[in-house]
């Protein structure tokens, strides 16, 4: 048995240290970590007695919660009951949908499973993908238990808030990794389910986060189950709040039960996987990449419709050609087309507020949001998405322009018509006068073209490499460079939101939209070329490394 789990943890060490330097050969892939690790420590602490901050961020959080640790202790024990179950929800979802669409489980890694036997394989690949997973996790967790603990005022509290936090976390991620392979096990039966697993996934975790975020009632309906134990762990060391000593008794037990059961549905899924050959993955990946045409400059053969040959003539084949493969590969797996709801899975509850305070907002966050729907899709990784054809572009005149410009138009053609469309229809649907309709029109415009240029830089600067390197899909973008992007386009419409959604006009109305167009105008122009010049600085640089 100990031989056993030496070699699990090798493997499972071996991969990490790999990933590790992957990731410190890109720090600013670390920085980005860091930045959302940040974001999510932040949310979770809550207000601080610490002058300025307290006005900056006066949401309660944890550190809030074990202040009123001594005052109401019922109170606090049955938010902390809410907030347990909530926990082992939320991070069930995120780990589902990492295995849903990790790459690690997509073909057995020859190197292991002709050295050791499968299940070990596995349990070591399952490791790597836990710990993986834990550098979000982990730092979030642990902030909240030390500001609750702060909070409190005792340090015995830490005791109970780091098991309960320990507990909370490792359930969610054994709960949410088994469940992920044991669903991406069942749709590989179906090569179109399986192709779809990517929407599947995002719109699953997508309802999960509403639900949670707009019902109460959920809340506590779930701190009445099992789940809710895990609560009475974290205060269980807290003064003033009584907890249950029979809860935290069931909810270690529920932990074991949870890690006793895992595991084997994680091998049976993962053997699954690798080696179920009555509906491999890949069918549907092998039969577009054999039945595409390819040209000779690596990029697939226009079609001879209208909008090619248009496309054609405006932008020269080699242009054209990238931006056909680009929409023929959403068409056969739209994998990266399905993080357009990431922007909505993580500002919905702040949204919704929003548009209840200022309603007249609601148009520029609707042209704000399809925006950055329009940058997600195919421009967000345009070195991971011309890998395949790389060796041709780098040695073809032009080939890169071609690659940036191709990917461009494959998505300013149907997004910038689609958003100066909605923005029409949203600014007349709430009242607004013609010249703020006109400059919602404008804006709409400016934040389309301008997010693509930025969304080509930022993928450039965070690319994803990983996977397989295929003419017939799409690379997903690294996640961290959608937050990146998404915060950036959050920039460029402030002067949008401020002018026509927020601030009442100083002047005539006139006054105030040009001020709007102008000020998002220059600010897109400038944030698009930037990051246009960059991603073409990097695509060039990549012929050296």
């Amino acid at each position: 048995m100990i031989g056993v789990l030496r070699r699990i943890a090798l493997v499972t060490t071996v991969r990490h240290r790999v990933e590790v330097r992957r990731r410190l050969r890109h720090p600013q892939i670390l920085v980005a970590l860091s930045v959302g690790i940040v974001v999510g420590a932040i949310a979770v602490v809550g207000s601080l007695p610490l002058g300025a901050y307290e006005h900056v961020w006066p949401q309660p959080g944890a550190y809030h919660y074990g202040a009123l640790a001594g005052e109401n202790g019922p109170a606090v024990l049955g938010r902390a009951r809410e907030i347990g179950a909530i926990g082992v929800v939320a991070i069930t979802a995120l780990t589902a949908l990492s295995a849903v669409t990790s790459d690690a489980w997509e073909e057995s890694p020859p190197e292991l499973v002709t050295a050791i036997s499968v299940p070990e394989a596995i349990l070591g690949v399952l490791g790597d993908e836990l710990l993986e997973s834990s550098w979000f996790v982990a730092p979030v967790v642990g902030a909240g238990a030390l500001a609750f603990a702060a909070g409190t005022g005792s340090p015995a509290t830490l005791a109970g808030a780091t098991v309960g936090a320990t507990a909370i976390a490792l359930s969610g991620l054994l709960l949410g990794a088994s469940l992920g392979l044991g669903v991406r096990a069942v749709l590989r039966r179906s090569s179109r389910l399986y192709a779809a697993r990517y929407t599947i996934g995002m719109l699953s975790l997508f309802f999960t986060f509403v639900v949670l975020s707009f019902s109460r009632q959920i809340g506590n309906r779930l701190a009445a189950t099992p789940l809710g134990w895990y609560g009475d762990v974290l205060v269980a060391t807290t003064p003033g709040v009584a907890s249950s000593s029979l809860r935290v008794g069931g909810a270690l037990t529920a932990l074991a039960v949870v890690f006793a059961g895992c595991l084997p549905l994680t091998i049976l899924a993962g053997r699954t996987l690798w080696f179920d050959e009555g509906q491999r993955a890949g069918s549907e990946t092998k039969r577009d990449s054999e039945g595409s045409e390819v040209g000779d400059d690596g990029t697939e053969s226009m079609g001879n419709g209208l909008l090619g040959r248009s496309i054609d003539r405006f932008a020269g084949r080699p242009t054209a050609g990238v931006t056909q493969a680009a929409w023929r590969r959403m068409r056969r797996a739209p994998r990266a087309m399905t993080y357009v709801l990431l922007p909505i899975g993580l500002l919905w509850p702040v949204v919704i507020q929003l548009s209840w305070v200022f309603p007249r907002a609601v148009p520029v966050l609707v042209v704000t949001y399809l925006a950055v729907a329009v940058g997600l899709g195919t421009t967000l990784n345009p070195i991971g998405n011309a890998r395949v054809a790389l060796p041709a572009i780098l040695t073809t005149p032009d080939g890169r322009r071609s690659v940036l410009q191709g990917h461009a138009l494959a998505a300013l053609v149907p997004g910038v018509p689609l958003v100066v469309t909605v923005a029409l229809v949203a600014g007349v649907t709430s009242g607004y006068s013609p010249i703020e309709l006109l400059a919602l029109i404008l804006v709409a415009a400016a934040l389309t073209t301008g997010g693509v240029g930025v969304s080509l830089g930022i993928g450039a600067w965070l690319p994803n490499l990983e996977g397989p390197a295929t003419s017939a899909t799409l690379t997903p973008p690294e996640l961290y460079a959608m937050v990146a992007f998404l915060f950036v386009m959050s920039v460029l419409s402030a002067p949008a939101m401020v002018g026509l959604g927020v601030a009442e006009p100083v002047g005539s109305q006139a006054v105030a939209a040009v001020f709007v167009v102008v000020a998002t105008g220059v600010c897109c122009v400038g944030a698009g070329w930037l990051g246009y010049r960059y991603a073409r600085r990097s695509l060039e640089a990549y012929e050296t490394t």
